[in-house]
């Protein structure tokens, strides 16, 4: 040997300690992952009990995923009229109901909250209004940025449903 040194050559131990380490990462990448989809959830629950749902953005949401008629009712878990009155904004969903909407059309459960700003909206200002044809703009009406004071107080669970139902 002339003292030099030499790379070691990789054993089936190391190997096998590295395909450990490659398994250990992608565990650690789906925990934070996870954490982050329970942070949303939890922020999104804390939000709904204090009846920040905009009804917009669920309008928004189900005409992105082209989901209309009584099916949507039947996959949130709700009886027909419902989704139109969330649109609407005189019957406010349950979590669950939340929940469902938001796994149907794809979105996190904390997009359908309220944002600052929100009430500031309006297409009629904005360069999307001159790409829109006479026909919508005919039927145009503005956004519903908030539920009915009744339409929180009467949905099991909230803060206000809490403070007029439960002693």
């Amino acid at each position: 040997m002339t003292g030099e040194h030499t790379m070691p050559t990789p054993t089936r131990f190391r190997a096998a300690g590295d395909r450990a380490a490659a398994r250990l990462r992608k565990r650690a990448e789906w925990a934070a992952v996870s954490a982050q989809r329970r942070a949303a959830h939890d922020r999104a629950y804390e939000q709904w009990t204090t009846g920040a749902l905009a009804p917009y953005r669920i309008t928004r949401a189900l005409d992105a995923a082209e989901l209309y008629g009584p099916h949507v009712d039947i996959a949130c878990g709700a009886q027909e009229p419902a989704v139109d009155e969330w649109e609407a904004g005189t019957r406010y969903p349950s979590f669950e109901q939340l929940l469902a909407l938001a796994a149907l059309t794809h979105q996190s459960p904390d997009s359908f909250i309220a944002r600052e700003g929100d009430e500031d909206l309006d297409v009629r200002d904005t360069t999307m209004w001159c790409h829109i044809s006479k026909a919508e703009r005919a039927r145009w009406r503005p956004q519903i940025t908030e539920f009915t004071a009744a339409a929180v107080e009467e949905c099991p669970g909230t803060n206000d449903y809490r403070a007029t139902h439960l002693f």
